[in-house]
């Protein structure tokens, strides 16, 4: 009898693809495609140029998609690791933080509803063989964390919980989001196999109110340039970038249990500055 086994693919966008059965022989080939732009909510197209700038912008949308291809078994995922730009940065401090458990469980409405603050991202996805399309949605978490939520259907929803870090790979690659996936280190239950997950739009605007009330305080002590300056830095972007040699790159790690072997496919997309 042949072993089952638990899979996940991708994330972050911080995409995802879950799933059971497999052998190394004639695997589904893993999947990435990412983009971003320089505007809140922007429809980012695949391949598409992203007009920047030599300094960070001051708002940005970004999209991920991760997705099985192939007609062969998925393999075994335990780990996925998502290499972002080093043009590229997230930052959720001073964003409102969601928690693991204030979401655990919830189906995609009410999971927006715990935690609509710290929502930072929006999506789809689909469970091969259903034709019910499902939500993948991104909240700011705890610790430097992000929550990687999917609801699709009936099936269990799963929360993962994905670590900024920085890549150990360095250029052209600045942080990576390391997401465990496979139990016990990851939530992904058995039975679930999500073929595409993509978050179409990761972006959010807000404003740091923690350096407001240092901006309020300087007001009221009569300390004017200082209080514009604190109120324009309060003013931040969960995901900003620039250009500086011509390419944003990216690249996924899938890295699955024995015998399986890690795929690693990237994407470039050229930048102007």
């Amino acid at each position: 009898m042949r072993k089952s086994r638990i899979c996940y693919v991708g994330a972050l966008g911080l995409a995802l693809a879950v799933a059971i059965p497999g052998s190394a022989m004639g695997q589904d080939v893993q999947n990435l495609e990412a983009g971003f732009q320089p505007q809140t909510d922007a429809n980012v197209v695949f391949g598409a140029p992203a007009n920047l700038s030599g300094k960070p912008s001051k708002k940005g949308t970004l999209r991920v998609n991760t997705f099985l291809s192939g007609t062969g078994p998925p393999p075994s995922l335990q780990i996925a690791d998502i290499h972002l730009p080093e043009e590229l940065t997230i930052n959720g401090k001073g964003l409102k933080q969601c928690s693991p458990a204030d979401i655990g469980g919830l189906v995609a409405d009410q999971a927006r509803a715990a935690c609509s603050k710290s929502l930072v991202g929006t999506g789809l996805a689909f469970i091969l063989g259903v034709s019910v399309q499902g939500d993948a949605l991104l909240f700011n978490g705890t610790n430097n964390t992000v929550l990687v939520h999917i609801s699709v259907g009936a099936a269990p929803p799963v929360t993962l919980v994905g670590q900024l870090q920085k890549s150990p790979l360095g250029p052209p690659y600045g942080q990576v989001l390391h997401i465990p996936v496979n139990p016990p280190a990851g939530p992904v239950p058995p039975g679930i196999t999500v073929q595409r997950t993509e978050l179409t739009r990761i972006s959010k605007t807000f404003k740091d109110k923690k350096i407001l009330k240092k901006a309020k305080k300087a007001k009221k002590q009569g300390n004017t340039k200082k209080y514009k300056k604190l109120k324009k830095k309060a003013k931040k972007s969960y995901v900003s970038a620039k250009c500086t040699d011509g390419t944003l790159s990216y690249r996924a790690d899938f890295i699955h249990a024995a015998p399986d072997p890690t795929q690693s496919p990237t994407f470039e997309q050229p930048c102007t500055s």
